[in-house]
């Protein structure tokens, strides 16, 4: 085998394939599917207790309590509880002032967001014994205000676990909030709704998680990972249970407007990729033994690049068969590149984007790849580990 034939070889294995695979995720969410239910309380109403985590969240957790506070469910069936850890602002005041329950938790050994869950979970045990269902959200999101009563449809339909879109809100028309806007569309919207319909899970994004009291008291959050959720939500699927995708409920929180601002929690989710990639490629042998489509495509999901190195190495591969005059690359390529632009442009329209917003967030893709391949090689170098941290948002 020549030099140029292997490379197409693993061109072909390890981004024509993946990008094949998005494409066909995509294609399965054209399929007509049943329409989410709409009576309001299957079999009676539930109590909810909501968790906030928040670490020196002074500037959204006065707006994230209110909002919370006005869902649409009867007020005496859900309570707002914020876990303000180890803050150094006014983060409890302004929790307090706007009617949540206020833990505050000073534990300078024990730090991040799965240690404040853990501990929040306890508490709130002691305090509300009769809650059925805990919900998780970020202490700078809001909820669609149908929120409870779709859990409540879920959780009496049988859901143990249950993930609402989480997607992004755009406070500020600026191209990264943008790009994110699309990627979450991606991630949280489009390959779930996608992996329901081979009748696996939609997947833990540490927001807008509901699990019911049961499930909760059996689990703990682990405290070592950067991404609590993700590693969560792959021992729930090797444990044999599956999360229910809620596309009738929505947790919306903003993003960092910056490349700059948005590097740390980048580099995190990365780097929380890279820890995991041992349990998914354990969970992916298990899907295939036991032909189970709930831990297989799970591990996919876990184990398929960024869009971000597919299509960087794409447009690198085109560029280098055209160069060498290898017609097989050159049609790899230029096969992967289409299969991801079909994956995109699914994505946006089930995000009801506009046709402009589209076309700027493509012509901007180019810059913010290679930026995205840079924050992955600091993940792979060992980068993203640390104490929690606020990431900079537009408010």
């Amino acid at each position: 085998m020549t030099a140029e034939q292997a490379i197409t070889a693993a061109f072909a294995v390890f981004i024509a394939l993946p990008a094949v695979y998005l494409a066909f995720l995509a294609g399965l969410t054209l399929l007509p599917r049943p329409s989410p239910p709409r009576d309001r309380a299957p079999g009676g109403l539930l109590r909810f207790a909501i968790l906030v985590p928040a670490h020196d969240e002074e500037l959204m957790i006065g707006r994230t309590a209110a909002s919370l506070l006005r869902l649409d469910y009867p007020r005496d069936r859900f309570s707002v509880h914020v876990v303000a850890d180890n803050c150094v602002d006014a983060t409890a005041a302004l929790a307090r002032r706007h009617g949540a329950c206020v833990h505050e938790r000073s534990d300078p050994l024990r730090r991040g967001k799965g240690a404040a869950l853990n501990w929040l979970v306890e508490q709130v045990a002691a305090e509300v014994s009769d809650a059925d269902a805990v919900v998780v959200v970020d202490a700078d999101s809001e909820l669609s205000p149908n929120f409870l009563w779709v859990m409540t449809h879920h959780l009496r339909a049988g859901a143990q676990a249950v993930q609402a879109l989480n997607l992004v809100a755009v406070s500020e028309d600026r191209p990264l909030v943008r790009i994110r806007e699309l990627a979450f569309e991606l991630g949280c919207h489009l390959r779930p709704l996608a992996h329901e319909m081979l009748g696996a899970s939609s997947g833990l994004y540490g927001n807008g998680m509901c699990f019911s009291a049961a499930l909760c008291g059996r689990y703990r959050w682990n405290e070592s990972s950067v991404t609590e959720d993700a590693e969560l939500f792959l021992r729930l699927v090797r444990d044999g249970n599956r999360v229910v995708l809620a596309t009738d409920a929505t947790a919306r929180s903003v993003m960092p407007a910056t490349l700059r601002d948005a590097g740390s929690q980048a580099v995190r989710w990365e780097r929380g990729r890279f820890d995991h990639s041992g349990a998914a490629a354990r969970l992916l042998w298990t899907g295939l033994r036991r032909r189970d489509p709930n831990s297989l495509f799970t591990a996919l999901s876990a184990l398929t690049p960024p869009i971000a190195v597919l299509a960087t190495a794409s447009g690198l591969g085109l560029a280098a068969g055209l160069t060498w005059g290898a017609p097989p690359l050159v049609a790899f390529a230029a096969g992967s590149l289409s299969c991801l632009v079909f994956y995109a442009l699914r994505g946006a329209t089930l995000g009801g984007m506009a046709p402009s917003v589209v076309l700027r967030i493509l012509l901007c893709a180019p810059l913010y790849s290679l930026w995205k391949v840079w924050v992955i090689a600091l993940a792979a170098i060992g980068e993203g580990r640390g104490a929690w941290t606020r990431t900079t948002r537009v408010t």
